[in-house]
């Protein structure tokens, strides 16, 4: 028979393990679970145990098999998103379509997104983003059509058959696509595109998740 305390002990231990990974707050898990912070903390501090329900509720929200929370030897089972992994060089306004290789990420890193998403990666080792990506940045993005791209999103596009990735903007009243470097160099500047050359861009993907590489 388990000892209770033990039991109660590995759920607290595994609760906040989870919640630290994930970098959730307690009242960020509360209002998911529809429980109030005082309780999140009463379970961790170990002086409390779920009812099944809410048990079940953080499995759910975890994505972790409910014996995780009280069994020693379960294990956490992470779903994986394989995701095709373009060579990329878009100095020279290139993308390598064949010989496409594989990564794997966690689908939890997507949170809020949709699995079936036809997620893409590349990396970045230009300039024209240097301010938000260091060299090298390992980018993953959606696989979106312009209508579907809001202002500020980072798009991975083609222009005239050149490739890049900029910060998109829309501007009604002038009725042009701007599209955004955010460099250090000078050299790159903003991309104007009106309205009635837009045939001309492709969104290839909006950009959701970038990792810098070590």
């Amino acid at each position: 028979m388990s000892n209770p305390n033990h039991v109660q002990e590995l759920f607290s231990r595994r609760l906040r393990g989870l919640r630290e990974r994930k970098k959730v707050t307690m009242v960020e898990l509360a209002t998911a679970i529809d429980m109030s912070q005082a309780t999140i903390s009463e379970w961790e501090k170990e002086n409390k145990f779920p009812r099944s329900g809410a048990l079940q509720q953080l499995a759910t929200y975890f994505n972790v098999p409910m014996e995780y929370f009280f069994k020693e030897d379960a294990q956490l089972k992470v779903e994986m998103l394989k995701i095709p992994f373009y060579k990329t060089s878009l100095n020279t306004g290139y993308l390598d379509y064949e010989g496409i290789e594989y990564t794997g990420l966690p689908a939890s890193t997507f949170k809020g997104y949709s699995k079936d998403e036809e997620f893409i990666a590349f990396d970045v080792i230009e300039e024209s983003m240097n301010l938000l990506f260091l060299e090298s940045t390992h980018v993953v993005g959606i696989r979106s059509k312009l209508k579907n791209i809001k202002d500020y999103d980072i798009v991975l596009y083609k222009y005239k058959d050149n490739y890049d990735i900029r910060r998109y903007r829309r501007t009604e009243k002038d009725e042009v696509i701007v599209l955004s470097p955010e460099s250090s160099d000078k050299n790159f500047y903003d991309i104007i595109i009106p309205f009635a050359d837009s045939n001309d861009l492709t969104i290839i993907a909006k950009v959701v998740w970038y990792s810098t590489l070590v």
